[in-house]
């Protein structure tokens, strides 16, 4: 699987969390809306009998929604790149809401990835002394 956000998180990744979380706070297109609950949209679950077809479709439905709140924000990678930092220790049954940009699932998909990336640099050194 391909991944999008590579590019927009390669220019934040080496920003201390500390840093990341001041401008996101400060700057980031949520804080002092008037709708704070937009970025905590109910999450497309399946439901009995509903042809999978159906979820992706509301799951398309939620990602569009996402880039449509985030799109204007000037520190979208930055929040994307904190969220990623704070749920990767979370219990998946954790991440809810939109933030960078991203659903949950995609921010799922990022830390996976991640993780199987710090594996294989890891193993490659490793294999390498």
């Amino acid at each position: 699987m391909r991944n999008i956000f590579a590019p927009v998180l390669r220019s934040v990744y080496a920003q201390p969390t500390g840093t990341l979380t001041r401008r996101v706070v400060t700057r980031g297109a949520c804080v002092g809306t008037k709708e704070p609950d937009a970025w905590f949209p109910p999450e497309p679950t399946p439901q009995r009998n509903e042809p999978v077809e159906a979820l992706i479709a509301k799951r398309e439905q939620y990602e569009a929604l996402a880039q449509q709140l985030c799109k204007p924000c000037p520190v979208r990678a930055e929040c994307l790149e904190l969220a990623l930092r704070e749920e990767a220790q979370l219990p998946r049954t954790w991440l809810h809401g939109i933030r960078g940009g991203t659903a949950p699932w995609q921010r799922l998909n990022l830390i996976v990835q991640r993780r199987r990336a710090t594996k294989k640099a890891g193993d490659t050194t490793a294999v390498g002394a």
